[in-house]
């Protein structure tokens, strides 16, 4: 019989997160929410034209070899998606991950779910159009694998909307992280996910995102960030929330 534990208090670690993971108290954690680098590696980063024309399609620099993108880029295969999620279950109350993650990398995740006899389900962040090349499919969607366990059925909320596989949020102009993602997105998982008091997991925490959303809503939040400009940035983004300024429709 598994004894939950309860985390009260919200940290934020500037560390690797193998190193803080493995010290966490056992079945702690409602929701897992994080979003790991897509195994982008710096053979992919280059300067981006749009076809047949010598306009910059990236004019942020993002891909460029010295850009912030290219220096947080790790290899993310199999490997090391395996070696990341076999940490997981042991902290969760009962396994309910959501990930973003790459298209190419959906078969690794898929695989560890059913290998673990997990369910999994895909939903889609869709973002608008922005064509880059006709000779295929444009890239305006990121996925988001949602593992998970027998008896962890979303709450009932009032807004139907909610419930939409495919979330439309527009991307995020002022990024704070090369990366980053709506903040809206993150509330809406918490929201159907966890009560006021629960505790969320975030192990590649980057800007922050994840706890400023948890935090926002009256969670706990645990959140591991490595690089010191991005940890930096997301304590920043987290103290800027006043205490006691949360907001919960359902609660």
């Amino acid at each position: 019989m598994k004894y939950y534990n309860k985390i009260t208090e919200s940290v934020l670690y500037h560390a690797e997160n193998e190193d803080i993971l493995c010290n966490l108290p056992a079945y702690s954690f409602s929701v897992m929410i994080t979003d790991p680098p897509y195994n982008f590696t710096k053979s992919n980063c280059r300067k981006m034209y749009k076809e047949g024309s010598k306009r910059l399609v990236a004019k942020s620099g993002l891909y460029d070899y010295d850009s912030d993108l290219c220096r947080i880029a790790v290899q993310f295969g199999e490997k090391e998606i395996n070696a990341f999620m076999d940490q997981i279950p042991r902290l969760m109350k009962k396994m309910n991950a959501f990930i973003f993650c790459a298209e190419a990398q959906l078969t690794a995740y898929i695989a560890w779910a059913e290998r673990h006899g997990y369910k999994f389900a895909i939903l889609l962040w869709e973002k608008p159009l922005n064509i880059i090349s006709k000779s295929r499919f444009s890239q305006n969607v990121e996925f988001i694998i949602r593992i998970y366990d027998n008896g962890t059925a979303l709450n009932k909320l009032e807004e139907n909307e909610l419930y939409n596989r495919v979330f439309h949020s527009r991307v995020v102009t002022k990024k704070k992280h090369p990366t980053q993602k709506p903040t809206e997105i993150f509330e809406r998982l918490i929201r159907l996910t966890t009560k006021k008091g629960d505790a969320v997991l975030d192990p590649f925490l980057g800007s922050g995102t994840t706890a400023v959303a948890a935090k926002r809503l009256g969670r706990v939040y645990v959140g591991i960030e490595r690089d010191d400009n991005f940890f930096a940035t997301a304590q920043e983004r987290v103290d800027s929330i006043p205490e006691g300024e949360t907001h919960s429709p359902e609660d």
